[in-house]
């Protein structure tokens, strides 16, 4: 009787053993899940290079360029130039690049002064005293209120200045000229010396007041003392005038890039 009842039970323990078997190798086993990491875990989490310092990147530097124009008027500082002109035309053209953080600005520059006016001299004509120039202007931004900036100038010019008399008309007076000569009369180079004042606003529209300090020698022409000196009259060949002013010019900055 225990015979049956022992095969009985390995024949049960059997049956459960194989099925166990079988269920192992069809179920796949289970994954594990990897730990997870909170936001800010990962964003504190530090970034090691060599020397254990991490590396900043590099900034390229932005230069920045402006074009400058500004025309104004020039009213002669000494006697000289202002017993023959009341006032003229004062103008000027230049790139300019910024250093030391924007504060200093180098401007290359052309500019012109121009004066004139009527003479009667026997007939009408034109007087003119015109001078072009060339030079290098420093600005420098001393004092920011608001939208306004406030910049020291310096400026220095080498200048080619002519005078030259016009002749208006074709007309033949009885009253014979005073001289025939109507070319370049004086000619003369030299160089310029300003100081001043620029009122920049919101960085496009500006103010310039400066002085400028000019006294070139200048060469009379020699068909002018020729003819002088037919008439009896002996004049100085060279000389120096003081051609110096004061300038109020109103421009404006054109940026093109930043």
């Amino acid at each position: 009787m225990k015979t049956p009842c022992i095969r009985c039970i390995l024949w049960v323990f059997s049956v459960l053993f194989i099925q166990h078997a079988a269920l192992a190798q069809t179920t796949p086993p289970a994954e594990v899940a990897p730990p997870s990491t909170s936001p800010s875990q990962t964003l504190n989490t530090p970034i090691f290079t060599d020397g254990s310092k991490q590396k900043k990147p590099k900034v390229k530097k932005q230069w920045r360029f402006t074009v400058d124009i500004d025309a104004g008027f020039a009213s002669p500082g000494n006697a000289e130039l202002s017993d023959a002109f009341k006032g003229g035309f004062n103008a000027s053209f230049g790139f300019k690049t910024a250093f030391l953080k924007n504060k200093l600005w180098i401007r290359p520059l052309g500019g012109l002064k121009y004066y004139w006016k009527d003479a009667n001299l026997g007939e009408t004509r034109r007087e003119a005293f015109r001078t072009w120039k060339v030079g290098a202007e420093l600005q420098y931004n001393a004092y920011t209120y608001k939208k306004f900036s406030f910049f020291p100038i310096l400026r220095v010019d080498n200048n080619w200045s002519v005078n030259n008399f016009t002749k208006l008309s074709d007309e033949k007076l009885e009253t014979p000229a005073a001289f025939e000569t109507t070319d370049k009369v004086l000619t003369g180079t030299g160089i310029s010396f300003d100081a001043g004042i620029m009122v920049v606003r919101s960085g496009d529209l500006y103010v310039k007041l400066d002085y400028e300090y000019y006294k070139p020698e200048m060469t009379v022409s020699p068909e002018l003392v020729q003819e002088m000196l037919t008439n009896g009259i002996i004049i100085q060949e060279k000389k120096s005038y003081n051609f110096s002013s004061i300038n109020l010019s109103v421009g404006v900055n054109l940026n093109f890039k930043k």
